[in-house]
This record gives structure tokens, sequence and C-alpha cells, in this order.
């Protein structure tokens, strides 16, 4: 019999049926025996597990009744004992520290104190778990070369980054994270180490050869160092898990494989550790079968989380272990609910931005009262003065609301959720998957208003994000190791996919790694089909250039200075297959228009010089809508005005711009706005979109909006976060190209890049400063007052300090992030 029907099982016995409920639904009634019997019951699964480790579901029912118990009846002696025994010496700690119980026995007593002495981080100074310490101790301590850590979030991962960097074994050190939000965070948090004696590099063109380094790249990043000669002596993997995947949106996994591939061949000793809470089989992570993984792992998590479902006005909780549902209330509104269940710091859930700013403005009008703060008005004053006073988030933050998304500039989203760890009054986070990876917020409840485009894994991933370990401990309050969950099926949100289903997935402890990259020893594409022999329902597999994306050996060993190879190695390297089918025979054309170059290509700009080389006699071969319309003479001149104007301003100025060219367009012959599939509202005729397999509703009529202010600055808002990501992750990769194969100038590929030639100022583009902040050191002659030190570190002077106390909110959280 399996595991989960043995726990349902339980429920066949009556008495513990009942007492269990009393416990699951917060019932204090329990009298003396049947508080006896509950504990008597955890003892016993507990000791089910001993006998045999695969019933880890026994182990966490164990744990789930002792720590609802003592939350519920106020009695830590249960918790603390069992704490004690299994090895979760930092609750033990704050049951003695907040004198949750009384300790007379001095055998108890001195078992606290060689927890305290033993099991504490030296470094950072936090209590470990007994697993937690081993896994650690483990891991620093293996002499095999490829390791990795799978552990829930809060368990020490960057810990155990900062030790291997310490430990000084390594001088070609990288620590790879998957987008480039990630970086900043990593790299702030590396520096602290005073004791590091590297040269701290975010962006590939950092390097300047030096021996000792520690590179915070993305994949994408790193593979460029590594193509460029450089090879790693350490990499540290961060959200492996990122390994697996592999679709027409996200190359992450292949790049990351591919990367690994590359620099293995370079350096066959290469020290190679994953880090991720997402794993199953660590032998899925192998790009090669030769590959021998050693893996240190935490299976038992200190939170256990209620789990409520909204249905029709009804609440029933969840339980996952018996796979039981209980009504506890009845005839509850949607957003009474909301607010009945909030805490201090609440997290809502929805995939799609148009449905999280909606979600905001129903909170924000339902809610009462405008919040008295000087912090708070100062964050309205920041984005009335510097993004736009008809932004949607300016009132919402009166009351405590905030929403971030992907479509919202990168600096106000960081901005936004740094004061949402801050301020304690902004009490609502309305958010998508970018709360996901790597962002530390403190959130108390997690509201999921949709579970569409959510597995197993990204679900107890999102879970995870609730009071995270640092802050419950921060705090001592134990009750946050028992976050609640809530689920709620509203259709406007939810759509009519059925909530029960995907809720019940957190049944399993466990959930199969879905290997969707080809590069990996285990990619078995037959498995991704399901029996009615569809593809999974995370959508095509891309098998289109398999062939051509799986060459690493051609990369690898392909130094010929024949055109053809240099351009077919670049392709791959960059994954042009994201924009082009018959990869092939697009090389022969552009191969072709290089040889044949000729004087007229010097009086071609930046953007007909793109348009020409890889748009020209190639549209029957584009498969990206975005690249296609430059063939359109107005994209073109819309493109040229951006890298030569637009990316240069600040950011209120370009949406004052785009909102006067949209009321323009609006009352125009041609309303029509390429907005993108999250934002599209209607179809028009396009090459590429004409199939029913792609979203076609990519346009925005204007005209439907001539009259709302709001709505048109609050699109311009979202345009230009579109196309700052366009030109970043597409017209840059072309751009770049036409650099690498000596197509343009340096001074031409820096101008369009950073928006200077100025080497010192370059210096400060690649450590992540935008070009918008670089324009106005340059306006405001104050470059020269800051540069970058031996150890890749942002400095000022005093005089650019007392500058940067005059500037704009934005201008000084940008640039404060580095110094």
């Amino acid at each position: 019999m399996s595991e989960k029907s043995q726990l349902t099982n339980l429920l066949k016995e009556e008495l513990f049926k009942k007492v269990y409920s009393k416990l699951i639904t917060s019932d204090s009634s329990l009298n003396n025996d049947e508080k006896e019997f509950i504990l008597t019951s955890a003892i016993l699964f507990f000791r089910v597990y001993e006998n045999d480790k695969r019933n880890k579901n026994f182990f966490k029912l164990a744990y789930h009744i002792i720590l609802k118990y003592s939350l519920l009846f106020n009695e830590y002696k249960p918790l603390y004992d069992i704490s004690l025994q299994i090895g979760f010496y930092p609750i033990c700690k704050t049951i003695v520290q907040e004198e949750l119980i009384e300790i007379k026995s001095i055998d108890k007593a001195l078992n606290h104190i060689t927890v305290e002495n033993f099991y504490v981080n030296d470094r950072e100074g936090y209590v470990q778990t007994l697993e937690q310490y081993n896994s650690t101790k483990q891991l620093l301590e293996s002499k095999n070369n490829n390791l990795a850590y799978i552990a829930p979030t809060s368990f020490g991962k960057s810990s155990i980054i900062k030790d291997f960097i310490l430990k000084g074994t390594y001088n070609r050190i990288g620590i790879i994270v998957p987008t480039k939000s990630l970086l900043i965070q990593t790299y702030n948090d590396i520096k602290k180490e005073k004791e590091l004696d590297y040269k701290l590099i975010l962006h590939d063109e950092m390097y300047d050869n030096q021996e000792k380094f520690i590179g915070i790249l993305t994949q994408e990043r790193a593979t460029r160092l590594i193509n460029k000669g450089v090879s790693f002596d350490m990499l540290l993997i961060d959200e492996a898990h990122n390994i697996f995947k592999y679709n027409s949106k996200d190359y992450r996994g292949l790049i990351l494989a591919r990367l690994i591939k590359l620099n293995k061949t370079k350096e066959p000793n290469l020290k190679l550790i994953y880090f991720s809470p997402l794993i199953n089989e660590v032998n899925n992570l192998k790009i090669d079968n030769s590959q021998e993984l050693i893996s240190s792992e935490i299976n038992h998590n200190l939170k256990s989380e209620d789990v409520f479902l909204l249905e029709n006005q009804n609440v029933e909780i969840f339980d996952k272990f018996t796979g039981s549902y209980y009504k506890i209330e009845e005839n509850i509104e949607y957003y009474n609910y909301i607010f009945k269940n909030s805490k201090q710091k609440n997290f809502l859930y929805h995939f799609k931005p148009p449905k999280i700013e909606k979600l905001a403005k129903e909170i924000y009008e339902r809610l009462s009262i405008n919040i008295e703060s000087e912090e708070v008005n100062k964050v309205i004053e920041t984005l009335k003065n510097e993004v736009h006073e008809n932004f949607y988030i300016n009132q919402y933050v009166k009351k405590g609301v905030i929403y971030i998304h992907a479509k919202i500039p990168n600096l106000v989203k960081e901005y936004l959720e740094s004061k949402f760890k801050e301020i304690t009054e902004l009490k609502y986070i309305i958010a998508n998957k970018v709360i996901l990876e790597g962002i530390n917020l403190p959130i108390e409840t997690l509201f999921i208003t949709c579970t569409n485009y959510l597995d197993g894994k990204e679900l107890t991933n999102l879970i995870g994000r609730v009071n995270r370990l640092n802050y419950v401990f921060k705090d001592n309050n134990l009750s946050k190791l028992n976050p609640k969950i809530h689920f709620l099926n509203k259709e406007e949100f939810q759509g009519t996919n059925k909530v029960r289903t995907k809720i019940e997935t957190l049944r399993n402890h466990t959930f199969k790694d879905l290997i969707r990259n080809p590069l990996l020893a285990n990619y078995d594409i037959d498995k991704l089909y399901n029996n009615k022999g569809e593809l999974d329902i995370k959508g095509k597999v891309k098998i289109r250039n398999k062939e051509l994306i799986s060459n690493t050996e051609f990369l690898v060993n392909n130094n010929s200075e024949i055109l053809t190879n240099r351009i077919k190695k670049y392709f791959i390297e960059n994954n042009f297959d994201e924009f082009y089918s018959n990869i092939d025979e697009v090389i022969s054309v552009i191969e072709n228009k290089i040889n044949k170059k000729d004087n007229s290509w010097d009086s071609l700009n930046i953007i007909e010089k793109i348009v020409e080389l890889f748009i020209k006699k190639l549209t029957d071969n584009l498969i990206d809508f975005e690249i296609e319309r430059l063939k359109n003479k107005a994209a073109q001149n819309y493109y040229t005005n951006y890298i030569e104007k637009t990316q240069k301003q600040p950011l209120n100025l370009n949406i004052k711009n785009t909102y006067e060219y949209f009321k323009g367009k609006a009352n125009s012959d041609d309303p029509y706005l390429f907005i993108g599939e999250t934002y599209g509202e209607e179809i028009r005729y396009s090459k590429v979109y004409k199939s029913k397999k792609y979203n076609s509703e990519v346009y925005v009529n204007l005209s439907n909006y001539k009259n709302k202010v709001e709505k048109l600055v609050n699109l311009a808002i979202v345009k230009l976060k579109i196309e700052d990501d366009f030109v970043g992750y597409k017209l840059n990769k072309l751009i770049v190209f036409l650099h690498d194969f000596k197509l343009i100038s340096t001074d031409d590929y820096n101008n369009h890049t950073y928006g200077t030639t100025d080497e010192d100022l370059i210096k400060l583009a690649k450590l992540g400063l935008g070009v918008n902040i670089i324009s106005k050191l340059i306006k405001d002659k104050q470059y020269k007052n800051i540069n970058v030190d031996n150890n890749g570190n942002l400095r000022s002077n005093q005089q650019f300090n007392d500058y940067l106390a005059s500037q704009a909110e934005l201008f000084k959280f940008e640039v404060r992030k580095y110094l």
C-alpha cells in the first residue's frame, strides 16, 4: 500500500478522525484524553518514519500535529522535546529565549548550551538544524567535484556559497544566477565579506585578465566570457532547476547546460555545485553520463503550512496528509475573506499583469482608511514626480497596496520591493512569478488567486516564499512556522480550471523532474508526451533546430576561420534559433551579405544595418514577430530614436512623451498599437501571428481610450518596459553580432549600447548603471567623482556624495545599490 493510501486510511479510525479534525480546524475543545491521544499518535508516526525513511509524509504529519498542538494550546513542551530529538535546534533556542517553557532539568539546560555552541553558524550567527549542519559539513568537506545542495528556501544557501569562496582554493569563480534581477542582490551579499581578495565582476566585459575574480553572472554573460577564452575553476549554480527548462520563451536551461559543458571541456577539474529547492532526482542534473554527482539534501522543513480554499463563499481547510477537506466557514464574500485573513504583510498571487493590476485596484477601493505616514507620502511623491502623476500605484500606496510584475520598469519594481520590505504600513503586494526566484520579502500570508501555469514544484516554491526562516527567528515568532495559504476560486481571476485538482498536488512530497532540455543526459522527448500523443502542458518543446542547439562538440572543436562556421558557431552560442527557422539557410544568406558588403553599408544607421543584414530576404525564415516588425519604416524610425535618444532620457520624460504620442495616435486614422500578448486586446494581420498556434491579440486600439488619461499613461509605462526588454534582450543581441563581426566600430557599439565612448563611464555601465543614469552623470559633470576600484566596487568622493544627496529618489536609489 502506498504511503498516500496509508495516510488516507488513518481516517477509518474514528477516534483519530474525530480528534485530528479538531486539531486541523484549530478547535481548542480537545479534552486531556484527546490531547494525550493525538500526541501519542504523532510519536507513533515518527516511528513509522524511523523504520522506513521513505515514509517522509509520516514524519511531516507527526511534526505538523505537534506544531499545531503547541501553537493552539500555547503548550510548547512537546514542541521543545521533539525539536531537541529531531534536531530542529532553532526552535529549541527560541522556546528557551522566549521562556515558553520552564527548564528545570540540568540535563536539558546542558543540551541547550550544547546546541547553542555547536550548531551555530559562527560567521553569520544563526542556529542550524541538525540535518542542515550535517549536510553543510558533508558538502564543504567533499572531495568530489560535482555536488548538489537540495534544500528549501532559507536553509543557508548564500552562507554555503560564501564558505566555498572563503576556502580560497579557487581563483576563477562563477556564481551563475538565472536573471539580471538577481545579480545585484547576490553582488551586495557577496561584497559584504571583507576577507574576500577577489575582483567582483557583474558583466563579461568587466573582465580584464584578472588572476582572481568572482563573476556574479547570468548564464548568458558567463557564456560570453568562456567564448573569450576564460574558464572557471568553480561554478556555483543558483536556482539549478532552471536547467531542466527549454521552450520558445525560456532558453536559460539550454544556455546553462551549454555553459557547463564548455567549461568542463576547458577545465576538466571544474568544481561544480548546484543549488535548488526543487530537484527530485539529483542525477537528472547530469549533462553527461560520466558526471558523478554527490548531493546533500535537507528533507525536513521547519515550516508546515495550513491550506484553505474559498469557493462559492464557503471556506474549507485542506489536510494534505489525509486528503480531506473540512468546512470551517460559510457565506463570506471574496474580498471580505482576504481582509479577514490578512496579516501585516500579504502576498496576492496572479500570473497575468492586467489581472494583477485589477486585483490591486479592487483591494484599494475596498480599503477605507488612507495611511498617514511620512515614509508612505515620500513614496507617493517619488512616484508622482519621477514616474507619472497618473501611475496607478500612486493612489494605491495611500492605502498600503502595491503591485509588481515584469511589465513595470526594473528600477520602479526594485524600488517598490525595497519599500514593501522597509515600510510597515505597506500591507499588500500583488505579484506574479517575479517574486519566485531570490526575492527575500517579509511575506506572512499568501492568497493564490489563480493556479494556471503553476505546476506542483512551482506551487511549492511559491508557498516557500511565505515566512522565510530568517524572518521567523528574527522575530522569535513560532506561529510563523505554520503559515496560512489561501486558494481563492473566483472565475474572474481563476477562470474555469479546477482549483481543487491543483491543491491536491500538495499531497505529494516530491514532484518529478520534467526534463525539456535536450542537452541533459536524461533528456527523452517521448516522456514529454501525454497519453493523447500531445506534448506536455507547458507547451511545445522546440526541436526545430535540435541538431544545431545540441551541437556542443562543434562549439568546442571548431576553430575554423571560415565565415560560415564562425557564423554558425555564433548562432549556436547565442541562440539565434529563437529568431529564425531553417538556420543553415539563414546563415548562408547572411554570409553572402557580409561578403558582398560595399561602401553603401557605412552610410546606414545602426537599425538600417540590422534590417539589411538580418531581415531583408529572410522574412520567410523569421519567426519572431518583434524582429519582423523592423521591416516597416515606421518601426525603424522608432527604434533609431529609441537607441539614440529615448534610452538616455529620464523615465518620467519618456513616459510623458510616450503618452503624448499615444494621445495623438488615438485620434489618428491608425489608432492600433502593438503591445504584445500580455496586454493585447485585438488582432491585426501579421505573417507570423496569422496561425492559430500563436496568441494573435497583440494590438490595442488606442481610440477606445482617447479620453482616459490614466489608462493611456499606464499603457505608456508598460510599452516602455516592453521596448526596453526588446532592445535589451533582442535588438542588442543583433548589435553585438555586428560588433563581433567588425561590421560596426567599437565607438558605434559603445555609443548605442552604453550611450558614451568614455571608458570610465563604460565601466560604470558594465557594473549595471543604466544608460539614462550615465547620461545624467555626463550632463552634471559628476562621473569623474566616482570610479570602480580594483575589486569591482563602486567608490565615490565627498563631492559626489553631496551631489547625490540632492538628487531625485529613484536616481539615488539606483546609484546607492552599487555604492
